[in-house]
């Protein structure tokens, strides 16, 4: 068999996110058919932008920053001139300041009281003296800041938004979340600057990030143009997955509902990107009730999008406003203008409030009204604009937002991620297919890996380790 020439050649692909989009973009240009079934009316995933009155949301904001020039350059060439190079400005505010991220010497000592900025820097030096000499294990996210930027700063910020985020103690967090997550800025770095003695910016943020012209998800929507018209392929939207049929631990077809009436597919093999654990839960015969049980104790934190839009010309400057403090319903604000200037039309602001809930607790049942109207007492509380200001709203509830990294989140990862490298044709990719919040450049590279893999027969295992520290798993890859 030549290369690039594979035994599969009809794929079905669960999900029209960034990672299955991807696979499907690089499988087609191949000449494999694929059928995608899309549980949404828009594709994207969690990186979709939707549209209203000429406004464009996000599901939250997706820069886009890899290192990756592979990628880098094909959505250059996929977008042209309509993916600009925007500048980063991130703030949080708390204790009615906005402190700039990162750190700098301006916000430092506008902000802080000197007597607690010193506090600070020397719980600092001293956490970094000790952790060299006597290394403390990263046995939670808590432990992962503490040992890293001592308690004070983990009080002040890095506790209290982590808790608002997930809703649990961050000692019952795993430090994988944080090493993932968390920029190492170099506090010293940041004190010298305080001190007029560097002006060298932290090398691990970066100050810029492209952006589509009209919303991150006109990236998918463009790649998902390509795959329709590539030949014979199927983009099934509004779809619900019902089962996935294994025989003698080979995929043979996927039952799915579609416009009231129950439907199936046919492939050689199966890209699966919808949430790891549905994926475990819908494949027929049942697996064993090992699997089930693990799968039943993975969670997803929610998230509801409150969607403004605004008769205001500006806000703010800035991309992320970070809002840790438990009193305010929402923890994160964008502002959409600064992301691009043509995603929201002329003269008007488009804000998006994000709020963590878990899916039916008593914020997810919440009434939009009511939400509404928490969220205008706080903005207004906090002085960025007032009610009048707004001339409609929408709230859009996503229950699969991030997957809640609890202590003992990786063995159970492993262990489903162990019976599905066990699969002949099938695999799980993707933020939700590998229970990972990883970027949207992992995903990409996910899903052109996956093609690799279907297409030249690259490992399995290396598409599971993109956006890790380590290698998970040291198998056999019987998929190869």
């Amino acid at each position: 068999m030549k290369k690039g020439e594979s035994m599969y050649k009809n794929v079905i692909i669960l999900g029209a996110g960034p990672a299955g989009l991807s696979a499907a973009w690089k499988l087609s240009e191949a000449g494999v058919k694929v059928v995608i079934i899309e549980a949404e009316s828009i594709v994207g995933g969690l990186c979709r932008s939707i549209r209203k009155d000429g406004f464009f949301f996000d599901l939250g904001g997706h820069r886009f920053i890899t290192k990756d020039q592979e990628i880098q350059t094909m959505l250059e060439e996929l977008m042209g001139n309509e993916f600009l190079l925007r500048p980063r400005k991130s703030v949080i505010r708390l204790k009615n300041k906005f402190f700039d991220y990162p750190l700098d010497v301006k916000s430092v000592m506008k902000n802080l009281p000197f007597s607690f900025t010193m506090h600070a820097f020397f719980d600092y030096l001293l956490t970094s003296v000790l952790q060299k000499f006597y290394p403390r294990r990263d046995s939670s996210f808590e432990n992962w800041v503490v040992n890293r930027f001592g308690v004070t700063l983990y009080n002040l910020y890095f506790g209290p938004y982590s808790e608002k985020l997930w809703g649990v103690p961050p000692n019952t967090i795993s430090a994988d979340w944080a090493a993932q997550r968390i920029s190492l800025i170099n506090l010293w770095d940041v004190f010298v600057r305080m001190f007029g003695k560097s002006d060298n910016e932290p090398k691990t943020y970066a100050r810029q990030f492209y952006y589509p012209r009209l919303g991150c998800g006109q990236v998918f929507e463009k790649i998902a143009e390509k795959v329709v018209s590539a030949g014979n392929n199927k983009l099934i939207m509004n779809a619900e997955v019902k089962e996935i049929i294994l025989n003698n631990n080979r995929m043979e077809k996927v039952i799915f509902s579609h416009n009231g009436k129950e439907e199936e597919v046919s492939g050689d093999y199966l890209i699966s990107t919808i949430p790891l654990p549905d994926f475990i839960k819908k494949i027929r015969p049942r697996v064993d009730d090992h699997y089930q049980v693990v799968a039943d104790k993975m969670d997803y934190r929610s998230i509801k999008f409150l969607n403004l839009m605004l008769d205001k010309a500006e806000i703010t400057d800035n991309t992320w406003i970070y809002i840790p403090e438990e009193e305010f319903l929402f923890f994160r604000i964008q502002e959409w203008k600064n992301w691009s200037p043509t995603i929201v039309p002329e003269g008007k602001a488009g804000v998006t409030l994000e709020i963590a809930c878990n899916e039916e607790d008593d914020i997810w049942n919440t009434s939009d009204e009511d939400i509404f109207n928490r969220c205008m007492n706080d903005i207004e509380k906090i002085g960025f604009f007032k009610r009048s200001d707004v001339i409609d709203y929408f709230i859009l509830n996503v229950k699969h937002c991030y997957p809640i990294y609890t202590l003992d989140y990786s063995d159970k990862v492993e262990i489903l991620v162990r019976f599905i490298a066990n699969l002949e044709n099938a695999i799980s990719i993707g933020r939700q297919g590998l229970y990972r919040y990883n970027n949207m450049d992992h995903s990409i590279k996910m899903g052109f890996m996956t093609a690799d893999h279907i297409l030249n027969g690259l490992r399995k295992e290396e598409i599971f380790n993109i956006a890790t520290e380590r290698k998970i798993f040291d198998w056999q890859d019987p998929g190869k």
